[in-house]
């Protein structure tokens, strides 16, 4: 008589129960085999296997697997620098993340870019390195261009965009040419160099509502009166720097440039979160300490603010300067 497993006494809907607190790879590569019942399981509740992470190594099993859930994967993280996967498997696919410990090669991103599957996408987020093989052009717009141009391309439907990764931030976005207006883009969380880069990039992005952005300089510029950003309804902006040579100190100057930025969406905003414990900051600086100039030159004009963080780290000079 043959063996019954011990999972296989259970009900259905206790299956389920437990099914839940595994991961789509954990329930593929355990259940998916073992008999018919589990596959069908697996295959009539499909979020279940929606959510796919390819491993670092066994990529042929992986393979195997597109061709016979591919039309059930909505979510797919790769986690090697091997971007060569059979997309046309992947008709629903609505999320991709690349998170390699390996750097991406710029030229490798074409198989993903040509895809079908590239161009339905709603969220795409870069937490890997991206090279070139040529070393002079390791830092310069071609790199860069190659992960960003394309989130601004008209064809594309992408909602959200990420790129937090722990590489240099972008430095040369302002210099990529060929991008174009991004109705859809809901969500962008970026790690620039300058501040100033947003103001460029915000132009393609009308319809924006979160803002998440890394940044490593702030530097107060004029900016064009011509580029009014009030028009964009932008509800959560998040501001970390993150300066951790101390190359720059934050001033006066820099302070009204950021209370300016944020005004722009005054009528809108309703959760705000500044994170300078990235920046040097000295306890002579007061205007940082004090509470009721924050209230007096940004807060009060937040007519629809209910969350504030407000977070930093300076080095203390005298006592009398802590914060009131």
């Amino acid at each position: 008589m043959a063996e019954v497993p011990c999972l296989d006494r259970l009900s259905t809907e206790l299956i389920l129960e437990i099914f839940n607190y595994l991961s789509s790879n954990d329930l593929i590569y355990s259940f998916h085999y073992l008999n018919k019942r589990f596959n069908d399981i697996l295959f009539h509740h499909d979020h279940l296997i929606n959510n796919f992470k390819i491993p670092t190594n066994n990529l042929n099993f992986s393979n195997d697997i597109f061709q016979l859930i591919g039309p059930k994967i909505q979510y797919l993280t790769l986690t090697t620098n091997d971007l060569n996967i059979p997309w046309n498997f992947l008709s629903n696919l609505k999320s991709l993340t690349i998170s390699s410990a390996i750097p991406l090669n710029c030229d490798h991103f074409n198989s993903i870019l040509n895809s079908e599957q590239f161009r339905n996408l709603e969220s795409f987020k870069i937490k890997s390195k991206i090279c070139s093989e040529e070393i002079y052009h390791s830092d310069d717009h071609i790199v860069e261009g190659t992960a960003f141009t394309p989130i601004f391309y008209p064809f594309n439907k992408f909602k959200t965009f990420q790129y937090l990764s722990t590489v240099s931030p972008f430095q040369t976005v302002d210099d990529i040419s060929g991008m174009d207006i991004s109705p859809h883009l809901q969500k962008l969380s970026l790690k620039l160099w300058e501040f100033e880069t947003i103001y460029f990039i915000m132009q393609y992005c009308p319809n924006l509502k979160d803002l998440d952005l890394i940044v490593t300089i702030i530097h107060p510029v004029k900016v064009s009166e011509e580029l009014d950003l009030s028009t964009i309804h932008l509800k959560r902006f998040s501001l970390t720097t993150n300066d951790t040579n101390r190359s720059s100190q934050m001033t006066r100057a820099c302070y009204h440039y950021l209370a300016k930025f944020i005004k722009h969406f005054s009528e809108t905003l309703i959760s705000l979160s500044l994170n300078f414990c990235g920046e040097h900051i000295v306890s002579d600086s007061p205007f940082m300490l004090n509470g009721t100039q924050l209230q007096d030159k940004l807060l009060q004009y937040m007519k629809e603010l209910k969350n504030f963080n407000f977070y930093m780290s300076c080095q203390l000079r005298s006592r009398k300067n802590l914060a009131s």
